[in-house]
Order: structure tokens, then C-alpha cells, then sequence
């Protein structure tokens, strides 16, 4: 039986997908590899000798296999090789990863940065056939983990604190600084500006999509996304003003998790309409952002709306970040004011940025124009990822200022 000859084999190949990438760093591993390939009537495969930094620079211009091979016995610097390598790749791919260190404490470090399981060498046909099985539909493949982007959620404490232009930057330096792919997602079917943001045409499919989650599979979504670069994609509408835009809530989940297979991120613009697809959007993300500035009114809606979160479970984030969308000055409430009154600490503060007016309706990034826009937004973007903030000693500070 082809393992690999499961559904999606063909459907991968038809898109200019490999059904396995391998880079192996010994001629016998590497005959082991394709001893497996040819048994399995394999018929899109890339097996080549190298190393990590070769498969690398081979998903640079390759659409992601169903499963990726990688040897690091030859690395220095085995950890962020395969950490670079893995955000190259859909987070539906497979990773295997070939060593030569019986360590449990390599295997651990691997697994938690979203390898699927770690072969120690010598490469036998039995335990690369049984290893593959496993993890690509076998009996035991319903057990292992695998892995799944991360959707975020933002939604405005109120009108007018500039949720979809942070949508937009978020989506815009997480796929250009940090090379993930993304997909942003505007929930405002009618009225929605994500797609004139960016520069791009709203396109039909998503409400067909929402109305027929059934219909819903990799193709489908192929031809409704928008795609404003190899890393960046938009999926939104824009329904006449007279359409109920009528459809059940639970199938934003089918589409949803079809997006979390080929993303690293799905961000969504959530507008402010209290309802249930309000409510069930806010309770299945992974990552609720609050975002709100120095009102009360943002004060007020900042309170009901994380009493309404409730606690976090397990895997989940809640954000509240406070944006300045006017000069500073008295009429504005103070981040301690602001934070007394919720009743909690503001995760992250964005500074007003001038050029905001002018970059919406440029179809620029504010972040590109902004330095000190740019800077909050890294900020959270690293605490979003896992990354450390970088931190400045005195004596740089100090240089700095001049």
C-alpha cells in the first residue's frame, strides 16, 4: 500500500506541489530514502544530498511538499536552521528530521519547535517506511500532533481606534520582517477596507464559502484568496448593502482550520457587531487583541468585552493595546488612568502616528513610514512569535538621544 498515495497526493502534484522533499547528507541514507520512494509509486519527489541549508534555499522557490526530510548531522547550528526552515513551509508539511545524536533532550528541543519526529542514523527501510506511515495516515496518524497556524483576532474596544490599518500592518510585517505566511481575513462582508488598504479587488467566493462550508477544500480557497505577495493573502467580500449576508457562524470553523493548515497566522478584522458570530469569532481564537484609545467609551467596551472573553484556556492569549489615534494631549486618559479603570495592565502601547491618514489611503504600510509605529508593532509581533525583545544598555540609550 502507497502511504503517501493518500488523498491530496494528486491534488499536490497538480498544483506544483512535491509530495516529498528530502536532503540527506550520506549516499545511504540517501538510497534508503529512495528504495522507500520508488516502493511507494511516489511520483513528485525531490531527493537530493545536502544539508539543512540547501533544503533552505530549495523552498525558497518551491511550493511546500506534503513532507520535508532533512539530515542535520552535518549542522552547526542545527536548531535555528530547522526553525528557519520550518517557517518556510506550510504548517501542514510533515517534518522529519535525520541526526546522528541519540539525545532525548534533541528530540524534545525538535518537537517543540514543530518537527514532527527525529530518526537517529543508521536509516533502516523499516523505520523510515513505519515512521512515515505514522505520520501520513497510518493507523496511529489520528495520535500525533500536528501542526496548525495561529489565528488572531482583532476587534475594536469602538469605532474609530484603528483596527483594520493595525490588521493590515500586523499582516504586512509578520510576512515581510518575519517571512511568515499569512492570510488576513475581513470579517466586515459589506463594508470591509482591508482589500482597498492594501491595494487590492475584493473577490466572490467568501460569502459562497460561509453559505456552503461544505464546498470548502484547498482549491476552493485558492480561487477566492487574494494574493498581495508570496507571503501575504486576502480573503474578504464585499456584499450589496441590501443582503442579509445570512449564514450559521460554526462554518467560519471549517474555513478557519483549512486556513490554519497553509498559514502560519490567520488574522482577522473583526468589526464591532455584538451578536454570536461576534461572540464564537472571540471565544476560538487562539489570540484575542483588544485594541482601544483614551475614551471612555473605550474604557467602558474594553471591560465588557474581556468580561465576556472570560478566562483564557489553555493555548490561548488575550491582548488589550492601547492606541493613540489623535496628538497627545488632556482630553486624552492616561495609560495609568486607563489601566486602573479595567482593572488590568495594557500589554502594548502604539504611539499616534501622523502619516496614518495618508498611508490608508495611499495603499502604503504605516509601519513603513512610521518609525515609531513600526517599533510597537515589532514589539508585539515578537511577543506574538516567541521572540525576545531586544533590549538597549544605558550607554546605548544614551548615544542614541544624540
Amino acid at each position: 500500500m502507497a502511504i503517501l498515495a493518500a488523498k491530496g497526493a494528486n491534488s499536490d502534484a497538480a498544483m506544483g506541489a512535491p509530495v516529498l522533499v528530502a536532503f540527506i547528507n550520506d549516499a545511504r541514507s540517501e538510497e534508503t530514502i529512495k528504495a522507500l520512494v520508488q516502493e511507494q509509486l511516489m511520483t513528485f519527489t525531490v531527493v537530493r544530498r545536502g544539508n539543512c541549508r540547501d533544503a533552505i534555499a530549495f523552498m525558497k522557490n518551491s511550493a511546500s511538499p506534503r513532507m520535508l526530510i532533512v539530515d542535520i548531522s552535518k549542522s552547526e547550528i542545527p536548531l535555528t536552521e530547522v526553525d528557519e526552515l520550518i517557517n518556510m513551509c506550510d504548517p501542514s508539511v510533515t517534518v522529519l528530521v535525520i541526526g546522528e545524536e541519540n539525545d532525548i533532550g534533541v528530540y524534545r528541543d525538535l518537537t517543540l519547535i514543530g518537527v514532527s519526529d527525529y530518526i537517529v542514523k543508521p536509516l533502516t527501510p523499516e523505520i523510515l517506511r513505519r515512521t512515515i506511515s505514522i505520520r501520513m495516515g497510518g493507523k496511529q496518524a489520528s495520535h500525533t500532533r500536528h501542526r496548525a497556524g495561529k489565528v488572531i483576532c482583532v476587534t475594536g474596544a469602538r469605532g474609530g481606534v484603528g483596527t483594520t490599518t493595525f490588521c493590515a500592518n500586523l499582516a504586512h510585517m509578520m510576512s515581510e520582517e518575519s517571512g511568515r505566511r499569512v492570510a488576513l481575513v475581513d470579517l466586515d462582508l459589506q463594508c470591509g477596507s482591508l482589500p482597498m488598504m492594501l491595494g487590492l479587488k475584493s473577490t466572490v467566493g467568501f460569502m459562497e464559502a460561509l453559505r456552503n462550508p461544505h464546498r470548502v477544500d484547498n482549491l476552493f480557497i485558492d480561487r477566492t484568496l487574494i494574493r498581495k505577495s508570496d507571503k501575504l493573502f486576502v480573503l474578504s467580500a464585499e456584499e450589496p448593502l441590501d443582503d442579509t449576508t445570512a449564514f450559521d457562524p460554526a462554518s467560519l470553523d471549517v474555513i478557519f482550520q483549512t486556513l490554519s493548515q497553509r498559514f502560519h497566522y490567520v488574522i482577522l478584522d473583526l468589526p464591532r457587531h455584538p451578536g454570536e458570530l461576534y461572540r464564537r469569532v472571540l471565544e476560538h481564537a487562539a489570540v484575542r487583541v483588544i485594541l482601544a484609545n483614551g475614551t471612555l467609551t473605550s474604557i467602558r467596551d474594553t471591560i465588557r468585552i474581556t468580561r465576556m472573553i472570560g478566562r483564557e484556556d489553555l493555548g490561548q492569549r488575550a491582548y488589550v493595546l492601547l492606541n493613540h489615534t489623535t496628538p497627545h494631549g488632556r482630553a486624552e486618559i492616561s495609560r495609568l488612568d486607563f489601566e486602573k479603570a479595567v482593572g488590568r495592565r495594557i500589554d502594548f502601547e502604539i504611539p499616534y502616528a501622523r502619516a496614518g491618514l495618508f498611508t490608508d489611503n495611499s495603499g502604503q504600510m504605516l509601519c513603513v513610514h512610521d518609525g515609531g509605529y513600526a517599533a510597537a508593532l515589532r514589539q508585539f509581533t515578537n511577543d506574538l512569535s516567541g521572540r525576545p525583545q531586544q533590549t538597549h544598555s544605558m550607554i546605548q540609550r544614551l548615544f542614541n538621544r544624540r
